[in-house]
C-alpha cells in the first residue's frame, strides 16, 4: 500500500515538474526535435527540476517578437498542453481512487473489529451471568493475550454497573458479590423446582425478599393462586407514575399462554389491587429463544394491565447496577407506554417526588406555626393543596406537632363540614355545631399534651361563604381557639378567603399570616422540566433553549409547566421517540388543547370585569387606575372605582397582573400572546361587555 502511494505521488510530481520545465524553456530555442527531447528529460528529472530555484522571470511560451509562428510550432504547442493536462488528471484520479480504497479498507477493518468485540462482549457477559464473576479460563473464545484488555474494556464501558476489574490475575468482580451469589443459587433452584409448589413457594419468598431489600420495598402480603405466587409490596416514591402498592408475581412455569395473563388478573383481584401495575418474574434466562406464543413479554403486550416482565437477564442487570432504582425505571420504561408512567401531574396534589420549590413558604410555616396561624391564598392549580399536603407530612414527622388535615372542597355547609370531621378524623363531636367543634378541640388538647395541634383546612372558600351567612360563627370559633392557644390553623383558599382576610369586620382580619402563592422560581421550574425527563431517559435537543421557551410559555406556573411537559411526552410517544425537539414544543404551543387549558387555569374563577380588564391591558404598557377606568369607558363600561380596585386585587391574586408602584403590568408573560393567538378578541370583548351590562 505504501509503495502504491509513493508511485502516485511521483506521477503527480512528474506532471507538475513537466509543467515547470516548459515554463523555463522557450519553444523556439530548440525546434520540434528539441522540444521532444526536453519533454523526455523533464519526465526523467522531474523531482530535480521541481526543486530548482531561479531568480529571473521565466521566458515566455509566446512566439518570437517578429510575429512569425510556423504551423508546425502551433501544433506542437497544442499537443504538449494536452499531454500535460492528461498527465495531471490521471495522477489526481489515481490518488482519489487510492484514498477511496483506503477508506473502504479502514471501514471494513473497523467493522471486523466491532464484530469481534461484540462476540467477546457476549462471552464476558455470559460468564458474568452464569458465575457472578469473570476469570480468564472462562473466556475460551477470546485469544489468551486479548482477554485481560477485553475484560478491562467491558468494565470501562459500563460505568453504571458496580463492577471491578482486577489485574493480578485478570478478572471481573462485583463490588458486592454476595448478593449475586445468593441470587444465582436460588434462581437455579427455582428453575429446577417448578414441579413442586411447596418448594418453589419457599424459594420465591426468598427471592422476593432479596428484591425488596435491594430496591427498598416493604413486603405487605403474600398469596398463591394456581401456579402464581404474589407478594404485595410498598415501594418508595419512584420518579414515575407507579402506584405505591403493587404485586411482584412469580410464575411457576417455563412456557406461557394467554391463560396465564387471565390468571394474573384474577390474582390481582384477590390481592385487592386497585391499580393495573405489577412486576412479573419470568424464570427464563433466554426468553427470546421461545416461540412468541409462549414468550411472556410478548403475551403481556395485549393486556390492559401494565405488566412489567423481569426475566433472568433483567434481574441480573438489577443486581449489578450501582443505582438499583434507576435501573428498574429503565427496565419499566423499555416495556411500557411513556404516557402511562409519566410522573407529571395536572390535577390534584403532586406526590412527594414531584414537589419542587416553595422552600421559603415551607420554612416560614413549619418554623412559625407554633406561634401563629396561616392562610395560603392563590389562583387555581398554583400549588396550594400540594404545599398543604407537604406541610402535613413535615409536621407528622415532628413529635411536637399533632396535625389534623381536612379537605373542604366538597363542604358547602355546617352539616357536610361536621360529617367530614367525624369521618376523616375518626372522632365523635359533642354536637354538630361550631360550639361542638370548639369542645372537640379543647378535649383533644387536654388529652394530647405533647405539643401543638395544627388544623389544616384545604379549599375553605365554600365553607367560608356559608359561614358568612351565619355571622361567621364557625370562623369566630377558629379564631378563639387559636388565640386561647388550643391549636393553630392553616387555611387554603382563593378569592373569598382573600377578601375576608382584608375585611375589617371579619374574624379572619389580623388573625392569620397571609402567604400569597404565585409562580415558581426559575430554578424550581427547571427542575420540574428536566429531572423527570432524565429519569425517563428523555433528552431535549438544544436543552437550554427548550427549557427557556417552556418557562416563558408557562411563566413558571407549576401546573402549566407540568401540563406542557405531559403534552410533550404525548407528542414524542406518538412517533416512538425519546427526544424532544423545538418542533414538538411548537406543536404544543399552537394546539387548541393547550390554549384552552392555559386560559382555564390562568383566569380560574375570574369575573367578567376581571377578564375584560385583562384583555384591555393587552398591547398596553404600564397603566394606572385612571388609565384602566378610561379603557373601560372606551368600550362602554362604567364601573365603580371600588369594583375596579377589587377586580385588580383578584387579578393580582391569580398572578395575571402585578402592581409596580402606581402602575399595573402583566405578571404572566405568556398571557397576552396566547390570548391573542387563540381568541377572537373583538367577539370576546363584546361578550364580556354584554355580561357586565346585564
Amino acid at each position: 500500500m505504501t509503495r502504491t502511494i509513493r508511485l502516485a505521488l511521483v506521477a503527480l510530481i512528474a506532471a507538475l515538474a513537466m509543467t515547470r520545465h516548459y515554463e523555463l524553456t522557450p519553444l523556439h530555442a530548440h525546434g520540434p526535435i528539441g522540444q521532444l527531447e526536453a519533454l523526455s528529460a523533464s519526465i526523467d528529472g522531474g523531482m530535480h527540476t521541481l526543486g530548482t530555484s531561479h531568480n529571473s522571470a521565466p521566458d515566455t511560451l509566446s512566439p518570437s517578437t517578429d510575429g512569425f509562428l510556423s504551423p508546425l510550432l502551433t501544433d506542437l504547442l497544442t499537443w504538449q498542453t494536452a499531454i500535460l493536462i492528461l498527465a495531471i488528471t490521471a495522477a489526481l484520479l489515481f490518488l482519489i481512487l487510492l484514498l477511496a480504497r483506503l477508506r473502504r479498507g479502514a471501514a471494513t477493518w473497523t467493522s471486523l473489529e466491532e464484530t469481534r468485540w461484540a462476540a467477546w462482549e457476549s462471552a464476558i457477559r455470559q460468564a458474568l451471568w452464569l458465575h457472578g464473576r469473570v476469570e480468564e479460563d472462562m473466556l475460551l473464545d477470546i485469544p489468551l493475550k486479548e482477554r485481560s484488555e477485553a475484560m478491562r474494556r467491558f468494565v470501562e464501558e459500563r460505568p453504571n454497573d458496580d463492577l471491578v476489574f482486577r489485574l493480578d490475575p485478570p478478572r471481573i468482580e462485583l463490588a458486592a458479590p454476595k448478593r449475586m451469589k445468593t441470587f444465582l443459587r436460588h434462581w437455579k433452584a427455582a428453575w429446577e423446582t417448578v414441579e413442586s409448589e411447596a418448594t418453589f413457594q419457599t424459594i420465591a419468598a426468598i427471592l422476593a425478599s432479596q428484591l425488596c431489600d435491594m430496591l427498598g420495598f416493604t413486603m405487605l402480603d403474600a398469596r398463591t393462586y394456581r401456579h402464581l405466587h404474589g407478594y404485595v409490596v410498598k415501594a418508595p416514591a419512584l420518579r414515575l407514575r407507579v402506584p405505591p402498592r403493587f404485586p411482584i408475581i412469580f410464575l411457576r412455569k417455563r412456557e406461557f399462554s394467554p391463560d396465564d395473563i387471565n390468571d394474573v388478573r384474577n390474582l390481582m383481584n384477590i390481592l385487592n389491587m386497585t391499580s393495573y401495575f405489577a412486576l412479573l418474574i419470568d424464570l427464563n434466562d433466554r426468553p427470546s429463544q421461545l416461540d412468541k406464543r409462549k414468550n411472556l413479554k410478548y403475551l403481556v403486550r395485549g393486556a390492559i394491565h401494565d405488566l412489567i416482565v423481569l426475566d433472568g437477564n433483567d434481574l441480573r442487570q438489577l443486581i449489578i447496577a450501582r443505582d438499583h432504582e434507576r435501573r428498574l425505571i429503565k427496565i419499566i420504561l423499555s416495556q411500557v407506554d411513556l404516557t402511562v408512567v409519566s410522573p407529571y401531574v395536572t390535577s390534584g396534589p403532586v406526590p412527594e417526588n414531584m414537589f419542587f420549590g416553595r422552600d421559603n413558604e415551607l420554612k416560614t410555616i413549619t418554623r412559625k406555626v407554633k406561634d401563629c396561624s396561616f392562610a395560603l391564598i392563590g389562583g387555581r392549580k398554583i400549588g396550594k393543596t400540594s404545599i398543604l399536603a407537604k406541610v402535613y407530612r413535615l409536621l407528622s414527622e415532628t413529635p411536637t406537632y399533632f396535625p389534623m388535615y381536612l379537605d373542604c372542597q366538597a363542604v358547602t355547609d355546617y352539616d357536610t363540614f361536621f360529617e367530614a370531621v367525624k369521618s376523616m378524623w375518626e372522632v365523635e363531636l359533642p354536637s354538630q355545631s361550631p360550639d361542638g367543634f370548639r369542645r372537640l378541640i379543647t378535649r383533644q388538647a387536654s388529652e394530647w399534651t405533647g405539643g401543638t395541634i395544627i388544623v389544616l383546612l384545604d379549599e375553605v372558600d365554600a365553607l367560608l361563604s356559608y359561614d358568612l351567612l351565619a355571622q361567621e360563627k364557625l370562623f369566630r370559633v377558629f379564631r378563639a381557639l387559636s388565640q386561647e392557644q388550643y391549636c393553630r390553623f392553616v387555611f387554603c383558599g382563593e378569592r373569598m378567603l382573600h377578601a375576608r382576610l382584608h375585611a375589617p369586620d371579619s374574624p379572619l382580619f389580623n388573625f392569620c399570616d397571609s402567604i400569597h402563592l404565585s409562580y415558581l422560581e426559575e430554578q424550581a421550574a427547571r427542575r420540574i422540566i428536566l429531572e423527570p425527563m432524565q429519569a425517563m431517559g428523555i433528552s431535549l435537543a438544544d436543552q437550554d433553549t427548550l427549557v427557556r421557551e417552556i418557562m416563558d410559555l408557562s411563566s413558571c406556573h407549576p401546573n402549566i409547566v407540568q401540563y406542557i411537559c405531559q403534552r410533550l411526552i404525548i407528542q414524542i410517544n406518538r412517533r416512538g421517540s425519546r427526544r424532544i425537539t423545538m418542533a414538538d414544543l411548537e406543536a404544543v404551543r399552537t394546539s387548541s388543547q393547550f390554549s384552552e387549558y392555559f386560559t382555564e387555569v390562568t383566569w380560574g374563577n375570574a369575573s367578567a370585569l376581571e377578564k375584560l380588564i385583562s384583555l384591555l391591558l393587552i398591547d398596553q404598557g404600564p397603566v394606572t387606575l385612571s388609565d384602566i377606568e378610561a379603557l373601560l369607558t372606551q368600550v362602554g363600561v362604567h364601573a365603580l372605582q371600588m369594583d375596579i380596585e377589587e377586580a385588580l386585587r383578584d387579578l393580582m391574586l391569580y398572578s395575571i397582573i402585578r402592581k409596580d408602584g402606581q402602575h399595573y403590568v402583566f405578571a404572566n408573560r405568556g398571557f397576552p400572546q396566547i390570548i391573542k393567538a387563540s381568541q377572537d378578541m373583538p367577539s370576546l370583548l363584546d361578550s364580556l361587555v354584554r355580561q357586565i351590562a346585564v
